[in-house]
């Protein structure tokens, strides 16, 4: 702990705070242009599910690596939308009675609950071509534009979130190791931040071994965030995190497996092995730095 402390010491949480939100605003903006127009019930559940909440921290670690690269702003912040577009998706459905059956979302009813089950699967169904569609139409060449889209399809698939979330239904039988339990977490949630980070190295056209880096820290980072997660739902108050507690009781977590103590150490140590990653970059990869000393 103290090595990680030492770490972030240069580094000002209050300046990260208003570049996130700094970040989250155009990502919003952009969002906000991409979304149809709510002139069908579909389309307001769309927006309802999409717009006005969240941190955007996936979008903030897409802008943070493009920097690194000086990749266009516009460019960067249409991606980092498409991301939001496929983590709004993974939420509807994850709230879903045959899911999670989670009746808030961010401080407000989750789509089923505001719209109606039916209209909650079309919602997800809709925002995935949606960011497909986006991704193909960037300003950047056919290259970088087909490996965008080979990416994130291999995140959204069945070797991504669709298969964290068999895992987590207990749908591909029984876990009971840490092994198999980060193995969860990787796809459920780690493959989508991993991503976020890596596409601003694609965007820049980096070297290869600077867009391993920059997933790999995506993946520790995600995995740090699950296990955080994890300790919100066992630990945490419903009303100042936005969603019920307590949801997971009965589910194989990292609470669960570990215990709280263990799992504050582990998630330490995660968010450590991350800052390392980023070690290729030095001291410009601050910006992403700063979003470890946000986890803690």
């Amino acid at each position: 702990m103290a090595r990680l402390q030492q770490n972030l010491l240069t580094l000002k949480a209050d300046s990260f705070a208003e570049r996130l939100q700094a970040v989250a605003q155009d990502v919003e903006d952009v969002l906000d242009r991409i979304l149809p127009p709510p002139t069908t019930r579909l389309h307001e559940a769309m927006r309802y599910s999409v717009l006005g909440g969240g941190k955007r921290i996936r979008s903030y670690f897409t802008w943070a690596a493009s920097q690194l690269f000086d990749v266009s702003p516009q460019v960067t912040l249409q991606t980092a939308a498409v991301i939001e577009l496929i983590h709004a998706y993974s939420l509807v459905h994850d709230d879903l009675p045959c899911m999670d059956n989670a009746d808030l979302r961010r401080g407000k009813p989750s789509c089923h609950k505001a719209f109606g089950e039916a209209t909650a699967i079309l919602v997800g169904d809709a925002l995935i071509p949606l960011a497909f569609q986006t991704l193909s139409s960037l300003d950047v060449t056919s290259e970088v534009r087909l490996e965008l889209i080979e990416e994130l399809g291999k995140v959204t698939g069945s070797q991504g979130l669709v298969a964290g979330q068999m895992m987590d239904l207990g749908q591909e039988g029984p876990r009971s190791t840490l092994k198999e339990l980060l193995e969860q977490q990787r796809l459920k949630t780690g493959v989508l931040f991993g991503f976020a980070a890596e596409a601003g190295g694609i965007l820049g056209d980096a070297p290869f071994h600077e867009r391993q880096a920059l997933r790999s820290f995506g993946l520790l980072f995600g995995k740090a965030f699950q296990m955080k997660d994890d300790w919100l739902d066992g630990c945490g108050d419903a009303e100042a995190i936005g969603k019920p507690c307590r949801q997971d009781d009965e589910k194989f977590t990292f609470l669960n497996l570990l215990g709280p103590d263990l799992l504050c150490e582990k998630a330490e140590q995660t968010l450590q092995k991350a800052l390392d990653a980023l070690s290729p970059f030095e001291s410009r990869a601050n910006f992403l730095k700063e979003a470890v000393g946000f986890t803690i």
